[in-house]
């Protein structure tokens, strides 16, 4: 095939797009036959969220908990969010049973915050699996729509293809108490 023939097809080919409604107009769907759409229009009324609210609730439970923290070590909380952390941690430091407490409640936070943002490997992986003490942990969505951590070592499952399931709350107990242990 010779250039201008070419040329003559491709010619023949746009007239006959630009021929047809269907590509003619910008954002024209079909409005006829088998195949007719409605119109479609924005839905949008507003801008969308310039940031993830998952993550901001992941800050507003950690003030909860800060704030449940000091009421139980401190009694009076104080007035701002910087303020409340400085004086939980100046609590943590009171005894042995706010220490434990305070590293539970932050490890807790910090392992949820991970699995939100997609990177729970740097600190899941680092922690071992309550039941068979190997480093197998992954985070996964239970029914009720929370984190929790999943063993991936086959001869730790319940049943045959019934992996063991812990809530975040049960690996870091037992991290803590394992990590206590080993330090004595």
């Amino acid at each position: 095939m010779s250039n201008q023939e070419s040329t003559r097809q491709r010619s023949a080919l746009t007239y006959a797009v630009a021929a047809d409604p269907h590509w003619s107009r910008a954002g024209a769907t079909r409005l006829a036959g088998a195949l007719a759409l409605p119109e479609r229009r924005a839905t949008r009324t507003h801008a969308g969220t310039p940031y993830n609210l998952g993550v901001y609730d992941l800050a507003l439970d950690l003030d909860r908990a800060l704030a449940d923290f000091t009421r139980r070590h401190g009694g009076e909380v104080p007035a701002g969010r910087t303020a409340v952390a400085d004086y939980a941690a100046q609590l943590a430091e009171t005894s042995d049973e706010a220490r434990l407490d305070y590293a539970q409640l932050r490890l807790v936070h910090d392992l949820r915050a991970a699995l939100t943002i997609g990177d729970a490997d740097g600190i899941l992986g680092k922690l071992a699996c309550p039941a068979c003490m190997a480093w197998s942990l992954v985070g996964t969505r239970t029914s009720t729509d929370d984190w929790a951590a999943t063993c991936r070592v086959v001869r730790c499952a319940i049943a045959p293809g019934v992996p063991r399931v812990f809530t975040l709350a049960e690996v870091v107990q037992h991290h803590i108490t394992h990590r206590d242990v080993a330090a004595a």
